[in-house]
């Protein structure tokens, strides 16, 4: 990751790689639910409920930088409003398709800085 965790799971701007997304939603993932069980068991069922924004935000984050290395806005995650086909169509954009190629009107290519500066293209 060529990103830091900090601006990675806390800033709306940027671009990050399907790689990179895949890997932050499940360590993302793992680290709500190891939390999750340790203050449910510590704490109480009621004080879980503080991970809920921390996490969502993260996640929107992520999901947003994904979204932004495909071109497209935010907004796109209203899809998920659909039932059924919405959430299913979101994970296939984000998890499974290609980002474009090159610079977009959200930053420069996120592979493309591991680029070799003597490769003409």
């Amino acid at each position: 990751m060529s990103m830091s965790s900090g601006r990675l799971y806390l800033t709306l701007s940027g671009r990050i790689p399907r790689s990179t997304f895949n890997i932050s939603l499940l360590a993302l993932a793992a680290g709500f639910f190891i939390l999750y069980v340790f203050m449910q068991t510590v704490f109480g069922l009621q004080s879980t409920l503080l991970l809920y924004p921390f996490f969502a935000w993260a996640a929107l984050a992520i999901a947003c930088k994904r979204l932004h290395d495909r071109g497209q806005s935010v907004l796109y995650l209203l899809v998920l409003l659909i039932p059924l086909l919405g959430p299913l169509w979101v994970f296939v954009t984000l998890c499974c398709r290609a980002g474009s190629e090159g610079e977009n009107q959200y930053g420069e290519d996120s592979l493309a800085r591991h680029a070799d500066y003597l490769t003409v293209s």
